[in-house]
């Protein structure tokens, strides 16, 4: 009688622990998992007021400048929660930090906390006044100019969400002058803050 009365409360005791590590694991794991009711797809607008800096070459090399400037952008994106930590974001808008410029850009965000999440995406600009795609024309000039850029994101509240990145371009941009062939100007480095309206 001892002996059956031990062996039911060892049984008891590992059914009772494995299932605490089954909802341990559920927990652990829900995290990695879109609720039910909940859509994937977002959709929404983004501002941003853009600051930055580049280094300018005349002359084939002999003289240097450094020049700040500022400017505006505006977007439409979509995002897609793949699940509660991870999602894929399609952004296209208008950018203005020299010139009128269109941009797409693709961007992979990971959910670190309640409210910030960290992303890290990749696109170009589109010249519309070039006639070559990748090659410079006669102006200097490319259609698309690539970059890659860094962000950080912080919710603040279900419809608004605050976004800092930092945006590098991954080729000098050129131009042709009237006093020498081509302007060399450096990759634009840009910090922007800017705010998301999710629909």
């Amino acid at each position: 009688m001892k002996t059956k009365l031990i062996l039911s409360a060892i049984i008891v005791l590992l059914s009772i622990n494995c299932l605490q590590a089954q909802e341990n694991e559920e927990s652990s794991n829900q995290l990695f998992q879109l609720p039910e009711n909940s859509s994937r797809w977002d959709f929404g607008l983004t501002f941003q007021a853009l600051s930055g800096i580049r280094q300018i070459q005349h002359n084939a090399g002999s003289e240097k400048t450094d020049e700040a400037w500022i400017g505006l952008g505006v977007g439409l994106y979509a995002d897609y929660k793949i699940n509660k930590v991870w999602s894929l974001r399609a952004e296209a808008g208008v950018n203005t930090p020299v010139a009128i410029q269109p941009y797409v850009n693709f961007q992979s965000e990971f959910k670190f906390s309640k409210r910030w999440s960290f992303y890290a995406g990749a696109g170009a600009y589109f010249n519309t006044n070039a006639d070559s795609l990748v090659n410079r024309d006669s102006r200097g000039q490319v259609i698309l100019n690539p970059y890659v850029q860094l962000g950080l994101r912080y919710k603040m509240s279900k419809s608004w969400t605050m976004d800092l990145r930092y945006q590098q371009d991954l080729f000098a941009r050129q131009r042709a002058t009237n006093f020498n062939r081509f302007t060399k100007e450096g990759e634009m480095s840009t910090f922007s803050l800017g705010f998301n309206y999710r629909f």
